[in-house]
């Protein structure tokens, strides 16, 4: 295995619950042309003993999931376009009403016109899934028209031009971006979900040393839902000061603190004025032991009754390689969430730990087993339930 390496902040602190740990392989290219393609397939069985995320009629099933993935990529100098996409198939064997089929299609180009000055473009099409449960985010269905999972499709377009480089003394980052979210079946139920949500962000950087960063950022979001009788419509404005630091060649972080202003269109929604944060720490004991650790304060869309979400979350992992061939990752998460505006004044908490390892068997190669628990709190009654998943996983390339 390669020595583990700083890692991308990771903002969303909840993982779904059978995600298998990041797998290791070492991904060859063929040419194709001018172009390099790159094909990836991951196969994971396991079990889960609480499907339905039930309070108390818990439903086990094996899992078969399978997921062939490809990036198509051609380069110049300036100028690196391509396409990417996967698709992932979905088996439950005691409950085939729940098997599903995800797909994505992405085309990506990156353009540098100097050593200065960068442009990244995106569109993306997905066709993807709302699992079904009986708790939870709130965002699922559990009503008898509901005998499957959802099915929505996502549009994404998006833009990033950066002006600077990491080692200037300033650097401007501007991206927009669009989506188009519309569900596909138990209409009657989820028409009132669909929406489109258009944003743009404007992000300063200075430089005050070598290893320290501070930064202003802007974000702008307004979210238009396809109904004319919908009440939620509404647009948000978040103000960020933070910095980016360097201490030591083994510790590295982020931390902006904002306030954040949510306004509905409708007067019988209540708006959302407080203060925001994302903060990501990366702590390397050794080239080869990494500690992370994350948390975030946000608002979120509903998908019910309540006027928005307020979501604060937390997160710890511990990524170790232990010599060239056996890695593990171990990781808590912990989530609240509070449903702001509904009749029931809910609020829940999550809980979950998962424990991974994975053995390279080739540079080609890898297999995996992964454990996790998910406790989930509400003060709603009936509600509670617990969850255990165990996976393994095989990821292989060219």
């Amino acid at each position: 295995m390669e020595q583990l390496k700083k890692s991308p902040l990771v903002l969303s602190l909840v993982a779904a619950v059978s995600s298998p740990a990041v797998m290791a392989v070492e991904p060859a290219s063929m040419d194709v042309g001018n172009l390099n393609l790159t094909p990836i397939v991951t196969l994971s069985t396991g079990y889960t003993d609480n499907l339905f995320d039930d309070h108390e009629n818990e439903k086990g099933t094996w899992v078969t999931k399978v997921r062939p993935s490809f990036s198509l990529k051609g380069e110049s100098e300036k100028l690196t376009v391509g396409v990417r996409g996967s698709i992932d198939q979905g088996i439950y064997h005691s409950s085939s009403n729940d098997n599903y089929t995800d797909k994505s299609l992405a085309t990506f180009a990156n353009v540098q016109f100097d050593s200065r000055k960068k442009l990244t473009l995106l569109a993306e099409y997905l066709k993807q899934h709302d699992a079904r449960s009986d708790s939870g985010s709130g965002s699922s269905l559990t009503t008898d028209q509901a005998t499957k999972p959802s099915r929505y499709t996502l549009k994404n377009l998006g833009a990033t031009f950066s002006y600077g480089t990491s080692g200037s003394t300033g650097q401007i980052v501007l991206e927009t971006r669009y989506q188009d979210k519309d569900y596909d079946n138990f209409l009657a139920l989820n028409r009132s979900k669909n929406r489109v949500t258009i944003g743009a962000n404007a992000t300063f950087f200075y430089r005050v040393s070598p290893k320290t960063r501070f930064l202003v950022e802007g974000r702008y979001t307004d979210i238009d839902y396809d109904l004319s009788s919908s009440t939620l419509d509404s647009d948000s404005k978040q103000l960020f000061l933070g910095v980016e630091w360097e201490a030591t060649a083994k510790t590295t972080g982020t931390a902006k603190v904002g306030y954040a202003n949510k306004d509905f269109d409708s007067s019988s929604r209540d708006d959302f004025s407080g203060s925001n944060w994302e903060v990501g720490l990366n702590w390397e004991l050794r080239s080869y032991s990494v500690f992370q650790l994350t948390s975030t304060h946000a608002t979120e869309e509903s998908g019910g009754s309540a006027d928005y979400i307020d979501t604060t979350g937390i997160s710890l992992a511990w990524l170790h390689e232990w010599n060239d061939r056996v890695a593990t990752n171990m990781r808590y998460d912990f989530t609240n969430q509070d449903y702001v505006g509904s009749d029931n004044d809910r609020e829940d908490d999550v809980n979950r730990v998962s424990f991974g390892i994975d053995y390279d068997l080739r540079r080609w190669l890898t297999i995996g087993v992964d454990v996790s628990h998910k406790d989930f709190d509400s003060n709603l009654s009936n509600t509670d339930y617990k969850s255990n998943d165990i996976f393994l996983t095989v990821q292989g390339s060219l």
